[in-house]
């Protein structure tokens, strides 16, 4: 069976794809217009690398990610996402974290999104240590620091030492890379991806469907 197909049906399975997902139309044409606009929210410090971009290209770049326009709707209120290219995208995140990791590289895993995320990247952070790539970790900031950086095993998080909190802020992950070394891979989304791809490292980002940022620099080539 192509294993596209596969993944494809395992993922509408499980609700990750298909046409009643999160994120309505309108939430994702807003994030769009905010985008625009330089929402620091919604650009995940990656400014430098979303210059001149105008709504048309933004929309053509969210509906390749897709396979639907952002505004398309079948449920009311509920957005579109086209499990092939969702497998299609895991398959490839997965060849490259597979080959930095076979070669003892050095990974950073982090989440803005620890509710609905974490559970998925400590199960990457095995696989990682299982292939032979190195996790890094580094000190974490909770007590007096201006945006708190925290450690759940080997992924980054926004948290205070009680509590994990979402965020789409960069700067968490901007200490981990000033203190980490040399770092061949970034698994992460939000700012917590934004600030690796700002610094010119290699990232595998997970999009939300109304975080356009990463479409546009998906499409102009920048992970």
């Amino acid at each position: 069976m192509d294993p596209v197909a596969e993944y494809a049906e395992l993922i509408l399975r499980a609700g990750l794809a298909g046409t009643s997902t999160s994120h309505g139309g309108d939430n994702n044409v807003r994030k769009i217009k905010l985008l625009l606009e330089g929402d620091e929210s919604t650009t995940f410090g990656m400014e430098a690398l979303l210059g001149e971009v105008g709504f048309d290209e933004a929309y053509r770049a969210v509906e390749r990610t897709l396979g639907y326009g952002p505004d398309h709707e079948e449920t009311p209120g509920r957005g579109c996402i086209d499990p092939a290219r969702t497998a299609a995208g895991l398959l490839e995140a997965g060849g490259r974290i597979r080959e930095v990791a076979a070669e003892g590289g050095r990974v950073v895993i982090g989440t803005g999104h620890p509710g609905a995320l974490l559970l998925y990247y400590l199960g990457v952070a095995r696989w990682v240590e299982d292939l032979g790539g190195r996790l890094v970790r580094t000190e974490p900031r909770i007590r007096g620091a201006e945006v708190p950086l925290d450690w759940a095993g080997a992924v980054a998080i926004l948290g205070n030492g009680a509590s994990m909190k979402h965020t789409h802020d960069p700067a968490p992950m901007r200490s981990v890379l000033g203190e980490a070394g040399t770092v061949d891979l970034v698994v992460a989304d939000h700012g917590f991806a934004g600030a690796a791809v700002a610094a010119g490292i290699p990232a595998v980002a997970i999009m939300d469907t109304n975080d356009p940022a990463w479409a546009v620099v998906s499409a102009r080539g920048r992970t």
